[in-house]
């Protein structure tokens, strides 16, 4: 896809719908550029999927140390295990 557009006063640009329906850019999205050798290249700005995960995740956070979290994980692993060897043991 070829396609020309022009800079504003304002250093604005339009992106034509066709470009914007390739890239799945909606109203208000923002869009990375980068150099290269013979001008730019645009993408659209997207959160990394571990910054969504930790998003998503944030409602865990109950303020406890690392330490503390490392040990009930641990015991928690612990009582998983002896449960798998002996369904009893409960």
């Amino acid at each position: 896809m070829n396609t020309t557009t022009t800079v504003t006063s304002k250093g604005q640009i339009t992106l034509p719908k066709p470009v914007r329906d390739k890239l799945g850019i909606s109203q208000g999205e923002k869009i990375d550029i980068f150099p290269i050798l013979n001008g730019f290249v645009g993408k659209p700005h997207r959160k990394s999927k571990v910054l969504e995960l930790i998003g998503d995740l944030k409602h865990l956070d109950k303020g406890e140390p690392l330490t503390e979290i490392r040990k009930k994980a641990q015991a928690a692993a612990a009582r998983e295990i002896v449960t798998k060897l002996n369904p009893n043991s409960k």
